[in-house]
């Protein structure tokens, strides 16, 4: 009876321990889980923005305004054919992939300045602009496009996973 009392004693301890133990494991592999899930699905719109060409113009002046060019729908990525087409798309292929997970995507122009920090081209002065023969006429000629693809979950898991990348007009 004893040995009893002590084994019920010793299970009445641990569970509680064990349960706590358990929840956090589980906890932890669903915000994992959920990473995973977030970042495929940003790699995925990431990969699909870069087989776009860099403008809607084929050579420089590139574009000025950045978004959906005319004849093109932004709720309707299928017609996209540049990086920049994909800001504030409203195409729900695009911005809802799965259910509780929502994707934005920004696109900016910039530059690297002095000390290799990428910055928007609004506030560096580009290097060499209209001074030599085949040089840039506008900052936005020489800049880069940077592509932020963000994806997070609109439900209480804390997962949102962001993707950076920059691609040239050249």
């Amino acid at each position: 009876m004893i040995e009893l009392v002590v084994v019920i004693a010793v299970s009445a301890t641990a569970i509680p321990v064990l349960m706590t133990m358990w929840s956090t494991v589980t906890w932890q592999s669903v915000r994992t889980e959920g990473t995973a899930e977030a970042t495929f699905y940003a790699e995925g719109l990431m990969e699909e923005i870069k087989s776009k060409r860099f403008d809607e113009n084929t050579s420089s002046p590139w574009s000025s305004v950045l978004g959906v060019d005319p004849g093109e729908n932004s709720g309707n990525a299928r017609n996209f054919d540049d990086v920049d087409d994909f800001v504030n798309v409203t195409d729900l292929n695009i911005t809802q992939p799965a259910p509780a997970y929502n994707r934005s995507v920004a696109v900016e122009y910039v530059t690297l300045n002095s000390t290799n920090d990428w910055v928007p081209c609004g506030t560096v002065t580009c290097i060499n602009v209209g001074t030599c023969p085949n040089c840039c006429t506008s900052c936005n000629e020489c800049c880069y496009k940077r592509i932020r693809v963000n994806v997070r979950r609109t439900d209480n898991i804390p997962t949102n996973v962001s993707l950076t990348t920059v691609v040239a007009g050249y």
